[in-house]
């Protein structure tokens, strides 16, 4: 697959950000990458999100279609839904699917590289932690030291080698959503992004990084909370240590077939 070649679909969910949503969808369509289209995945955002979103849709001449759930379900799900949707729409044709924040913290700037990192790759992680990544604003040392060793806890739970295990900045070949099992992805937070990045690597894919400068969100608030964080922590553990499970199984079914 050359990279410059296939329709590019973009998947965002959305809550509450009535505030970013015109300036993000305007910073990808006026980069001009051919036969792009955009899914917003909005959960009934009660500040307008989704009109306006709408509004855009219906005054432009891009591509923009809507998906709008019926609550506040998640990030995870959310994402999901919206990958479930653009296989349904590309009927077995080979695109290329991004995932990225609706609250301008990964810059639109970004996309024509990292697509074109799929020429040798199945997977593009935009990353903070690789190196020349990082943060536009300077973060607290409390910050750092949560982010960073955050980061680090969660790689040592759950295998990954790839620097920012929980970016939500990704580019895939559309044959690897196709090979995920997404019943097997439990988290409704960012753990998400680590239980995708974990089938990814676990199935075989190639997985690069690209380093981003990352942007605090400019408007809105954060959806993030401790219960999400607890969440993660929880079900990754349980997903490497199933992983474990049936790796040792099979390792003692091939010895006993030698």
């Amino acid at each position: 697959m050359s990279s410059n070649q296939v329709p590019i679909h973009i998947v965002i969910p959305t809550y509450n950000e009535v505030e970013n949503i015109t300036m993000l969808l305007e910073g990808i369509f006026d980069l001009g990458l051919p036969n792009t289209h955009v899914l917003i995945v909005d959960d009934d955002s009660p500040d307008g999100t989704f009109e306006i979103a709408k509004a855009f849709a219906e005054t432009n001449e891009y591509s923009v279609s809507l998906l709008r759930r019926n609550g506040k379900e998640g990030l995870g799900t959310a994402y999901r839904d919206g990958f479930r949707e653009v296989l349904r729409q590309i009927s077995g044709e080979e695109v290329v699917v991004v995932q990225m924040d609706a609250d301008l913290s990964h810059s639109p700037v970004y996309l024509p590289e990292m697509i074109s990192m799929l020429d040798e790759s199945d997977v593009v992680v935009g990353s903070r932690y690789y190196e020349g990544g990082g943060s536009v604003k300077e973060w607290s040392l409390c910050r750092k030291i949560l982010s960073i060793g955050g980061n680090w806890l969660i790689r040592f739970i759950s295998g990954l080698a790839v620097c920012d295990c929980t970016s939500g900045f990704k580019i895939f070949r559309s044959t690897v959503l196709k090979n995920i099992v997404w019943e097997d992805i439990r988290c409704v937070g960012f753990g998400f992004q680590v239980e995708v990045a974990m089938e990814c690597q676990n199935s075989s894919f190639i997985v690069k990084e690209y380093p981003i400068i990352f942007n605090d969100r400019m408007s809105g608030y954060s959806k993030l909370s401790m219960s999400i964080i607890i969440e993660a922590m929880i079900k990754v553990t349980l997903k490497r240590l199933h992983f474990f499970g049936l790796m040792g199984i099979l390792k003692i079914l091939t010895r006993s077939r030698d």
